[in-house]
Order: C-alpha cells, then sequence, then structure tokens
C-alpha cells in the first residue's frame, strides 16, 4: 500500500514538472545556412558563377579563438546546389549547427576544398594549368562573431593567387588550334596557412604550360603573388611549328598582386612579329599596363613534361600518378574486361569503356600496361578496340588525369586523343 502512494506521488510529480516547464524555442540549436559570394567580382574565373558541385572547406570555431584542435568543427565539406543557391553538406551529418547556448562563432572557408589537409595547410601547386577552377585558391574569414539569432552566413571569398590572361589572335585570321603558350622561371609550389590566411612560397622554379582554350584564342596561367615576370621567357607556338618569343626582361609590371588579374591583347603575325598591347589588369583589382612584342624566331622553346609536345611514356605515367590535365603516349595493346586480371585482345568482346596502352606495340606483360578510361562517348567512339579493331598496336597520345583505375596506375577523366607515326 504504501509502495502503491509513493508511486502516485512521483508520478504527479513529474507531470507537474513536465507541464510547469516551457520548452525555450529560441535555445534549440539551429543549423546553419551558408551562402558564399566572391569578393570584387560576382563572376568565377573565365565568366561563370558558382556552379553545381563547387566544393569548399568549413571550420568554425568559437568566437576570438585561434583555429586548432579545439574547433568545433574542421575541414567539412560543402558543395554548391545551384537550385537554393547555397552550400549545403554533402552528408546530412556533418550540418553544422550553431551552439545551442547562444554563443558566439567565427567561420572560416577556402576553396577548392581538399580532403587531405594536415596542420590547417593547403599546398599549393601550379605545375599543371589544365584545369584553373582547381587552382584558384580562395579564403573567406569575415564571418566572426555569428550565433543562432541569424541562421543566415553568407561568406565572402577572396582570390589569394594571381592570374595572367593572354587574348590571341592573327592578323590574317589564321585557325590558332593548338597553340601553346609557355612561361619560363616561375614559381611553383607554396603553403597556405588557413590559420591566418598566409602564403608562404617554395622559392623553387619551373617552365609551365597555360591553359589554352580550344580556338586558340585565349590562355591563362594561375601564378604566385609575388612572382616576377620580368625574369621569364614567353612562348607561343602554333600547330605548324612557328615560334615567337618574348625574351626575359621584356615585361616591367612589377611584382605580382594577389586577387589581381593581369590581361594582355596579343596580335600574332606570321611574317615577323607578335605583338602584345593593351595590357591592363581587369576583374579583381585594377592594376598597371604594359606592352611587348614577341618576335618570330627560329629557336625552340622549352619542353613541358606532360604537354603535347612532351607526353608522358607508359612508364612515366605509372610512377607519376596524381598528375591532372597531361598527355600520354604509348601503344593500344588490347583492353580490360571488368578487372586488371581480364586482359583482353578479342576485338569481337564487348569491353568498349577502356584500352590497355603500352610502351611496345607487342606488350603482354599487364604490369607494364596503363589501364585508359574513357568518359566522354567521342573518346570512346574513336579508341575502344571493338568498333575499331584496327587500333590494336597503333600509337596514340591521350590526355587526361594520371589516377588508379582497376587499382592500379592508370590515366583517368580522358578529353583528348591524337593518333601519331611514331
Amino acid at each position: 500500500m504504501k509502495w502503491k502512494l509513493f508511486m502516485l506521488m512521483m508520478t504527479g510529480f513529474l507531470l507537474l514538472t513536465c507541464e510547469g516547464e516551457e520548452i525555450n524555442p529560441a535555445r534549440v540549436r539551429k543549423g546553419i545556412r551558408l551562402t558564399a559570394e566572391i569578393e570584387g567580382v560576382k563572376t568565377r574565373l573565365s565568366g561563370s558563377v558558382w556552379e553545381k558541385g563547387d566544393a569548399i572547406g568549413i571550420y568554425m570555431k568559437k568566437a576570438g579563438t585561434t583555429l586548432d584542435a579545439s574547433a568545433l568543427a574542421s575541414n567539412v565539406a560543402h558543395r554548391y546546389n545551384d537550385s537554393t543557391h547555397t552550400f549545403m553538406p554533402g552528408n546530412p551529418a556533418d550540418s553544422l549547427f550553431f551552439p545551442f547556448s547562444g554563443s558566439n562563432v567565427d567561420l572560416i572557408g577556402y576553396y577548392p576544398y581538399r580532403k587531405d589537409l594536415t596542420n590547417y595547410t593547403l599546398p599549393v601547386n601550379l605545375t599543371v594549368q589544365s584545369d584553373q577552377e582547381s587552382l584558384d585558391l580562395m579564403y573567406s574569414d569575415n564571418a566572426t562573431g555569428r550565433n543562432m539569432g541569424n541562421a543566415e552566413v553568407k561568406l565572402t571569398f577572396s582570390h589569394r593567387l594571381s592570374k595572367v590572361v593572354f587574348l590571341i589572335n592573327h592578323y590574317r585570321k589564321i585557325d590558332l588550334t593548338g597553340l601553346s603558350v609557355i612561361l619560363t622561371h616561375v614559381p611553383t609550389e607554396a603553403s597556405f596557412n588557413l590559420v591566418n590566411g598566409t602564403l608562404s612560397p617554395s622559392g623553387a622554379t619551373m617552365d609551365i604550360a597555360t591553359a589554352v582554350n580550344k580556338e586558340g584564342s585565349v590562355a591563362e596561367a594561375i601564378l604566385l603573388p609575388g612572382t616576377d615576370l620580368s625574369g621569364s621567357n614567353f612562348w607561343f607556338t602554333l600547330s605548324d611549328d612557328q615560334v615567337f618569343h618574348v625574351p626575359s626582361g621584356s615585361l616591367s609590371i612589377g611584382l605580382l598582386s594577389p586577387s589581381t588579374r593581369y590581361t594582355f591583347h596579343i596580335t600574332l603575325y606570321t611574317d615577323e612579329k607578335a605583338v602584345i598591347s593593351s595590357g591592363e589588369v581587369a576583374d579583381w583589382i585594377t592594376g598597371p599596363s604594359s606592352t611587348l612584342t614577341a618576335n618570330r624566331t627560329e629557336d625552340s622553346p622549352p619542353a613541358i613534361k606532360g604537354s603535347v609536345s612532351d607526353p608522358y611514356t607508359v612508364s612515366q605515367a605509372i610512377t607519376h600518378q596524381g598528375k591532372t590535365g597531361v598527355w600520354v603516349k604509348g601503344y593500344i595493346v588490347g583492353a580490360f574486361d571488368k578487372a586488371i586480371s581480364k586482359f583482353v585482345t578479342d576485338s569481337t568482346g564487348q569491353v568498349k569503356t577502356n584500352v590497355a596502352l603500352a610502351e611496345n606495340a607487342g606488350e603482354s606483360d599487364v604490369s607494364h600496361m596503363l589501364p585508359v578510361n574513357f568518359t566522354t562517348t567521342t573518346l570512346k567512339n574513336s579508341l575502344n578496340i571493338v568498333d575499331n579493331p584496327d587500333n590494336i598496336g597503333r600509337a596514340v597520345m591521350i590526355k587526361g588525369n594520371l589516377a588508379a583505375y582497376y587499382s592500379v596506375p592508370g590515366l583517368r577523366e580522358t578529353t583528348d586523343c591524337r593518333f601519331f607515326d611514331p
């Protein structure tokens, strides 16, 4: 009897407690809604806005503290949603929430997202320029002192590197398809500190091939701030081997500034020279202008490993995995039927998604082959051995990214190919 009376009293107490305590909606944690813009301009790179799938990395820390292991969230990937114009986590479990206590937080963001960061340091490597968007380092630290009183957070990103653009034409309006542009002796490696937003170049220099559009009318390169282009040679090579050269010491625009795009309008004169005029800095930050003349020359431009003029061999491609936008040359010797252990040369089969490249036309050792994956219908139609049995034994150059395929070194994200006579 006493036990029943005790239980009734406890039940009444709990009911009174639950009914008497109101839940304060303002104390319920709120998810952060992220939007982002780029400081100074509303467009990115060659005229595009944020694109679907663009990924940024986000850190959240207590307001006023230094970014370290105590961060409330570390390197959380958020991707751009073109329907809502916001950045959303790839996994809902990674959603960011303000502290329910109402305390303030700071947010730090960077682009492009890298999963493999250590010690809050972002490695910068500009040796391969084919994918300009992946090199366009941007940083945001404007979102400070935010709390659950307003879940809308706009991140303002600023470009932290420099950009050089060549707008190219020929005075006779000839076809510039296949144009290549090389800059010599430029620094290409640095580290970016996400804690304080500082960039630290390594000091080493090398020659680079710029990104050039299919028409050969625009060449672009993203470079490290502080680069002195007065010490660089500029080479312009047409597909028919006409070469134009701007010798070092011809350009005097000073050290490149961060967030600045330098534009040069270039006219190529086949009979004598190329003129670079109307040099200006546009879109990001206004800067100095310059005019240059590139004279026709019989000298050979420097070779850039992985370029169309100096492609990787199969063995070099196997040992240089991680390079992107590079050319690899070899012989088509067969294909792989869903596994690296199933090498086939039977063109009557159904393997149309890949080919095997080797340095020797008669290679039979799989360990000396490079599996090449097709990502476009055009390449698939041109290269697969089912529809093109005569491709076996042919020499070809293929452009793509050196990355694992069938769990071995391979060539993926292929974009172009050219058959040639060895």
